[in-house]
């Protein structure tokens, strides 16, 4: 009847979905891309800044490649789709830079660490609170988009493989590279890989257990209130 998908069309539009090699390349291109650009931003300077701006832009354009050729939504991917991934990754990021920012100050109260990586400067401004939401929306929102590619049985796991992720950046590429500390840090300690590790991985499972609770979720989809307010919008 017309109107109703035939077999051979459903068949294609599951065949389209989710992440080829190509595509799952070009998040990976996103993802240095935006790295590099918040790092940039966080530098201040009006070189940096410039810098920075120009490549969020280039990360936002190969994720808009990357997704573009996709068939993504409920009726391809199932409850945990795209929509439901990045609003619950970027909210779960959130979360986790607010926790992180409590970790450090944490660590620092209770002399961890001092007695760890006393190089590692642990208090906070104002400023670096909002510098911890604004990485952690993106890393959120980034594990948003590769969540299904992620290896890992449950969300734990999911969420330590991909801290790692993080976890490699900072410690190969900002320490030593953007603040002079050293490979892996020592500069600020012999332990701050250490640190760095366990902090990134409990916020790595908090972003992937929000992410993982739209499968759980009574109202699964999540996304389907915004689809069904916008349709009926129109």
């Amino acid at each position: 009847m017309q109107g109703e998908s035939t077999p051979s069309e459903m068949k294609s539009a599951a065949g389209g979905a989710g992440l080829d090699g190509t595509r799952a390349t070009l998040l990976v291109v996103t993802i240095v891309l935006a790295l590099a650009g918040a790092r940039l931003l966080g530098m201040g300077g009006r070189s940096a800044i410039t810098g920075g701006v120009l490549l969020l832009i280039a990360a936002l354009a190969a994720e808009a490649v990357a997704l573009g050729s996709g068939s993504w939504g409920p009726l391809v991917e199932g409850n945990l789709d795209l929509s439901s991934r990045l609003g619950l990754g970027v909210l779960g990021g959130i979360l986790a830079g607010l926790f992180h920012a409590l970790l450090s100050l944490a660590a620092g109260w209770t002399g961890i660490a001092g007695l760890l990586a006393p190089g590692l400067d642990v208090h906070l401004a104002a400023g670096d609170w909002g510098m911890r939401l604004l990485q952690g929306t993106a890393w959120g929102f980034l594990f948003g988009l590769v969540f299904r590619l992620v290896p890992g049985s449950d969300f734990v796991s999911k969420g330590v493989v991909a801290s790692l992720v993080f976890s490699a950046y900072v410690l190969l590429i900002r320490f030593p590279f953007f603040e002079s500390a050293g490979f892996l840090g020592l500069e600020h300690g012999a332990l701050t890989s250490l640190l760095v590790i366990c902090g990134n991985a409990l916020c790595g499972v908090i972003v992937a257990g929000v992410i993982a609770w739209g499968t759980r979720s009574p109202d699964r989809p999540v996304s389907q209130p915004l689809v069904t307010g916008t349709a009926s919008s129109r």
